[in-house]
């Protein structure tokens, strides 16, 4: 709904109105409030266990990337002057880094091969597709230990966190494969590869098929880089000084921060409930008691943001 409303507005020249609706619509977490322990196992149930549900995030998929397509096609047409094309690909890599990676997330964990591939297809539409396999292999493996560089340190500012975390997911991605066996790393390393290449035919494209191609793949890369900043700014605050001693201390409920506001649960794909996401699948059968007993996000994540930014 909110891709098609920003189309809708771009198409009569209004696309930074957007912002404003986005964080008006906060105002719904105060409306509907939070989740009850017994209601946030139902919506597990429904998240993960619904054929309809599983439909829906299929065809949003879809549409999220046409979204992109559209943005790019947009640009072509209109051929907006640098400030305009800077605030659109700004508004547009906003909705990319808010939707389309917490859907590509939500679709990779799937053991479903269409899920898996729409998840792709979203990642590069993202322009960060090297983050499917760095998610799985590296950051879920890790969780909560010092040598996973998702966790961010007491104190430490989101800005060198970026800077350090960009750079190992590069390396971890294309040189080390986060030090698996022979077999895994060859693995993850062709399949980095492919993705890099699928994504460069996309740059290419862009690029020869578009009567203003400097602006067009602009739009793409400037977007991209907001979605990926996004995403970084999520892990930092979800992850923000919780570690676990060593590899033998179990995965718990206390190594993310959560929040339990039923509205930013559902446009981000229930990702804000992160501790459940993150326990071991044979773990995730505890009591309707405990499942809130990780970890509370002391506000909501634009005000996260905006604190992580402006320390």
């Amino acid at each position: 709904m909110f891709a098609c409303a920003f189309v809708a507005l771009s198409e009569v020249g209004y696309y930074y109105l957007i912002l404003p609706v986005l964080l008006a619509a906060n105002y719904l977490n105060t409306a509907w409030g939070e989740f009850s322990n017994r209601e946030i196992l139902d919506e597990l149930r429904m998240f993960y266990g619904c054929p309809a549900t599983a439909m829906a995030k299929r065809v949003s998929g879809i549409l999220l990337c046409a979204m992109i397509v559209w943005g790019i096609s947009f640009v072509d047409r209109t051929n907006p002057p640098a400030g305009q094309l800077l605030f659109f690909s700004f508004c547009t890599g906003c909705l990319t880094g808010c939707f389309i990676v917490t859907l590509a997330h939500d679709l990779l964990h799937s053991h479903k091969k269409a899920d898996i591939l729409i998840s792709g297809m979203l990642l590069t539409a993202a322009g960060i597709p090297h983050l499917a396999a760095d998610h799985v292999a590296g950051h879920h493996r890790d969780v909560g230990l010092s040598k996973d560089p998702n966790i961010s340190r007491i104190n430490q500012s989101f800005y060198s966190y970026f800077v350090r975390l960009a750079c190992s997911r590069l390396k971890e991605s294309f040189l080390t494969q986060y030090g698996l066996p022979k077999y895994l790393s060859r693995k993850i390393l062709f399949l980095n590869l492919k993705m890099l290449t699928i994504l460069a035919g996309v740059w290419i494209t862009i690029a020869l098929c578009s009567r203003h191609p400097q602006k067009t793949l602009g739009f793409f890369l400037f977007q991209s880089f907001i979605a990926y900043l996004l995403y970084e700014l999520i892990n930092y605050i979800q992850h923000y000084g919780l570690f676990r001693k060593d590899e033998k201390e179990e995965i718990t409920l206390a190594l993310s921060w959560n929040c339990y506001y039923k509205y930013t649960n559902y446009i981000l794909h229930l990702l804000p409930l992160h501790s459940i996401h993150h326990l071991p699948h044979h773990k995730r059968k505890i009591d309707v008691g405990q499942l809130k007993d990780g970890p509370r996000m002391p506000y909501l994540y634009f005000v996260m943001v905006l604190m992580a930014l402006v320390p």
